[in-house]
């Protein structure tokens, strides 16, 4: 409606005076004036119609008394029309009579006179002593009742002109036109008036408006209006005048402005000199940042370097079984992953600034799948989490781009999965997106049954250094720098990531699901078949439905012939229709009771088994009980092919063999674990190797051996990262000393360092070193330097290592040598010194949480256990370790829940506190019979 006002409003002018003036006053008048002139018309018909009425009823009443004698007269002599005439033509001598009759009861004309009269009379209303006015044409019929004879009544009609009914209605209607004109005479010379005193000078006023511009605000205004228009005008000429003042004074202050502008100007460009001192300060400040990410890179990759060192040296031991070989293999990969996050996370202000570059490098993209899930494989068996990988028939094996920067985004999200889901499970799924020539975009999904994520939460997930909500890193852990990171990393490799609801897409499911692309180089011509097994049978149950439904897609593609059940009951029942032979593989989940599992199927079967489920939930001594096979969870297309072709599970890793007999290297490190394992790495390569444990003491070490003329070393290992003398000082003391010795051979120097950066090989180049090797350092990279620098033929030859033996026969459940050997890389002196420092700080460690059970500080209690159970971790004592970890775990749930200490609870802690002091002293005791043999 507003709208059709607003356009009714335009079309007819009326926002206009003129308008508006038509609409308020013609217009009602007009309607008024109908109005009356209707009323008047008709009210002048009713009266003009009553005075007929009126003559009517006059000239019946007088002449009724004759009509009732002709009427009796007529009754006996029928024939007697001569005094009904008479009478009659008396009553037609009455102006616009027209015509008259008499009509008797029965409705017949007894006797007529005037023109029309053959025509009808109308018929009389029973009982009624008048009739009329009734139309007939144009003139009105009357009637009056008169006795024609006792019950019998007669009556007497007349019909009257109706022309001084029209003669009248024509006068008033004269009058009222006559009325009408004069007034609308009136309004228009009101009109006239109106708009001459005040329509015109107002748009004079708005011509005068409209003429005004910045040249004419002086010019005077014209004023002939009179009364409050004028008082208007003159309103308008001051507001001009001020206007035109006040043009004036901007003007000038336009012209001050340029001034002070030129001035401002001036100043700026004094402030630009500040501002590049500034920058320059800025540019001095990224440099120190750059020297605190090389400090914590140091810092960091240091204990690394150890580890990965240790880890290398058992994996080098040949008497491992391949449980053990696969726990092993499983902490290097984890070594290795954390070493690819610290790099990451230091490198992550390259990657806000857009200098981080990707390497592009053929890899197999499955296998780093597989390699990723089965390293956080352990951490999703603790919380019975299922894991399924479906990796599509159409996506190639091999790709071109930079793994690692691939398996940091995948692992943040199935991490961050495994974190957020309870229980449940976690599916990772690749698809195609877009295949083109040479390249392909690939979609990578991580899906959970986790805690979800709410619409607040959604906004800020990719932002750095937060979370979906503030109480899960209390709950959880985490930076929230993961996707952050993962987020630049897959916008660099051409791609986009994202997440969504599960139940967006399915109100019953729950939890989210991660995904992002990335665009990856391929090699047209490499074309892997698929296997041909279609000679093989296998039989299934798998409890998770994802892992069924990707192992039952695999073997299709395979052409085996495959049987699914879907039941533990199915499984028994068609385990007897199963041919026990060396083609048929029956594969089983893992369940509560494996061995009562195994049992059952064994007592029915006598074939190839292999059982599926984490490597930590199954039992190899059990597996080997029943001649079963592993199948590891997740499920991966390698371990299904190795099963079915009856490959052995672990194959393994063959190291480049190497004889440096002969050799004599220096190393130089302020780290002694670092120094512990490059010598027992050497050892293994029948390197001879010397410590140094700072700059100064290596270059005593060189002086000394050019005063004694012992023969020089054959190369150098070089920390950088070292306190009062780095190893560039060091190595720069070192050309220095060689400069003063004629005919002296260059000693290789290889810097050994933990930096990070990416150009810290050339400035080590540049300060004298030859080579560059980035912990953790690998027997690889030991290999290669010394074949390089070293300049000998070394023959091959199979490396031994002797394991040390335990002295003396201990329930292995309290101390356990051999585990302690292998902790301490199998040096048995390492060994005695670490369980001499466990068994020391037994004193103090319980005199310290007696103090706090009694004031009741079980929060620093919480870190005194944990303190114990990291010392446990490096001697073989697992049922101390055991009981340190739940009494630990026991005591952070006050932290955990934020409950208070009660009886109950303080009760409980005593009593483990008590079984802790039996444990310690079980392990002093076998202590003690260990220390007594060795010394003896």
């Amino acid at each position: 409606m507003p709208n059709i006002n607003k356009k009714l409003f335009k079309r007819l002018h009326l926002n206009h005076a003129y308008g508006q003036l038509i609409a308020l006053i013609f217009v009602p008048i007009m309607v008024l004036a109908c109005v009356g002139a209707a009323l008047v018309l008709i009210e002048t018909s009713n009266a003009a119609k009553a005075q007929q009425r009126q003559m009517a009823i006059a000239i019946l009443t007088r002449f009724q008394t004759q009509a009732e004698q002709a009427i009796t007269l007529l009754n006996y002599y029928p024939l007697h029309y001569d005094h009904g005439r008479t009478f009659m033509q008396t009553m037609m001598n009455n102006k616009h009579v027209i015509r008259t009759a008499i009509i008797d009861a029965n409705g017949q004309n007894r006797l007529s006179l005037g023109d029309q009269a053959a025509d009808p009379w109308p018929k009389a209303t029973p009982n009624a002593s008048f009739l009329g006015p009734i139309a007939h044409k144009d003139s009105h019929i009357y009637g009056m009742a008169i006795h024609q004879a006792p019950n019998k009544v007669a009556w007497l009609m007349i019909e009257l002109d109706n022309q001084p009914l029209q003669i009248a209605r024509y006068r008033v209607l004269i009058v009222l036109i006559a009325t009408g004109l004069l007034t609308l005479l009136l309004l228009l010379l009101c009109l006239n008036f109106y708009s001459r005193r005040w329509i015109a000078p107002m748009y004079e006023v708005r011509m005068q408006l409209q003429r005004l511009n910045t040249d004419t605000l002086d010019q005077h205004m014209v004023i002939n209006s009179t009364g409050e228009l004028r008082l208007l005008q003159r309103d308008i000429a001051n507001v001009v005048k001020r206007l035109h003042y006040s043009f004036l004074e901007l003007k000038e202050h336009t012209e001050q402005t340029e001034d002070d502008l030129r001035r401002t100007l001036d100043t700026l460009e004094v402030q630009n000199i500040t501002y590049r001192q500034a920058r320059d300060q800025a540019i001095q400040a990224n440099q120190s940042k750059s020297v605190f990410l090389a400090n914590i890179s140091h810092e960091l990759r240091t204990p690394l370097n150890s580890i990965d060192g240790f880890i290398h040296l058992l994996l080098r031991q040949g008497n491992l079984s391949n449980e053990q070989n696969l726990y092993l293999q499983t902490i290097r990969k984890s070594s290795a992953h954390l070493l690819a996050l610290i790099n990451d996370v230091l490198d992550f202000s390259k990657i806000d600034a857009g200098k981080l570059e990707l390497e592009t490098a053929p890899f197999d993209l499955e296998e780093a799948i597989f390699d990723v899930m089965d390293m956080l494989s352990p951490l999703a068996a603790q919380k019975q989490i299922a894991m399924a990988f479906y990796y599509a028939d159409n996506i190639p094996k091999d790709v071109i781009g930079d793994a690692l920067r691939f398996k940091q985004v995948l692992t943040n999200l199935i991490s961050n999965a495994i974190k957020f889901t309870p229980d449940g499970e976690i599916i990772v799924r690749v698809r195609m997106e877009h295949d083109d020539i040479g390249q392909c975009l690939l979609h990578f999904s991580v899906q959970d049954s986790g805690i979800g994520l709410s619409g607040t939460d959604r906004k800020k997930l990719f932002e750095s250094f937060s979370q979906g909500d503030a109480s899960v890193t209390r709950q959880f852990g985490g930076t929230g720098l993961g996707l952050a990171i993962s987020k630049q990393l897959v916008h660099l490799m051409h791609g986009h990531i994202g997440f969504e609801d599960n139940q967006e897409r399915a109100p019953t499911e729950k939890g989210s699901t991660f995904w992002f692309t990335a665009m990856f180089a391929i090699n047209e011509e490499d074309y892997t078949p698929h296997p041909d097994f279609s000679h093989m049978q296998v039989l299934s149950y798998l409890a998770h439905p994802a892992t069924a439904n990707v192992l039952r897609h695999y073997l299709e593609n395979y052409g085996v012939q495959h049987t699914e059940s879907n039941s533990i009951l199915e499984l028994f029942s068609d385990l007897n229709r199963v041919d026990a032979n060396e083609n048929t593989w029956v594969i089983v989940d893992h369940s509560g009771d494996s061995e009562a599992l195994l049992r059952e199927i064994r007592h029915r079967y006598r074939g190839n088994l292999a059982v599926y489920g984490y490597q930590m939930q199954l039992e190899p001594q059990l597996l080997n009980e029943h001649q079963a096979r592993p199948l590891y969870q997740p499920l991966s297309r390698s371990a299904l092919i190795q099963l079915l072709s009856n490959q052995d599970v672990f194959v393994e890793e063959e190291f480049e063999q190497f004889n440096g007999q002969g050799l004599h290297v220096l190393a130089v490190d302020d780290h002694l674990p670092n120094l512990i394992v490059l010598e027992a790495l050497l050892g293994e390569l029948n390197v001879k190797m010397t410590r140094a444990l700072s700059g100064q003491e290596a270059l005593g070490i060189l002086e000394k051996q050019l005063q004694q003329g012992q023969p020089a070393f054959d190369l150098v290992f070089m920390d950088i990262q070292m306190p009062v003398m780095s190893g560039i000082d060091t190595t720069r003391a070192i050309r220095s000393l060689e400069s003063t010795i004629e005919h002296h051979k260059r000693l290789p120097i290889i810097a050994l360092t933990a930096h990070a950066l990416a150009d810290e090989k050339q400035k080590l180049l540049q300060n004298g070193m030859d080579d560059y090797v980035t912990k953790p350092i690998q027997i690889e990279q030991i290999i290669q330097i010394l074949t390089q620098w070293t300049k000998q033929s070394f023959n091959a030859k199979n490396l031994s290592l002797n394991t040390p033996s335990p002295p003396t026969v201990i329930d292995p459940e309290i101390l356990n040598w051999q585990q302690s050997l292998q902790l301490a890389a199998n040096k048995e002196d390492l060994a005695l010194d670490l369980l001499k420092m466990l068994v020391e700080s037994f004193d103090k460690e319980l005199s310290e949480m007696q103090e706090l059970i009694e004031v009741e500080d079980f929060p620093q209690l919480e870190h005194v256990l944990h303190r114990l159970y990291g010392a446990t971790r490096y001697v073989g004592t697992p049922r101390l370790q055991q009981v340190t970890g739940e009494f630990e775990q026991f005591v952070s749930i006050l932290r955990k829940e934020q409950r208070i200490a009660d009886e109950t609870f303080i009760a409980a802690v005593q009593t483990r506190f008590e079984d802790l002091n039996s444990r310690i002293d079980e392990v002093r005791l076998a202590a003690q019979d260990m220390l007594k043999n060795q010394s003896d």
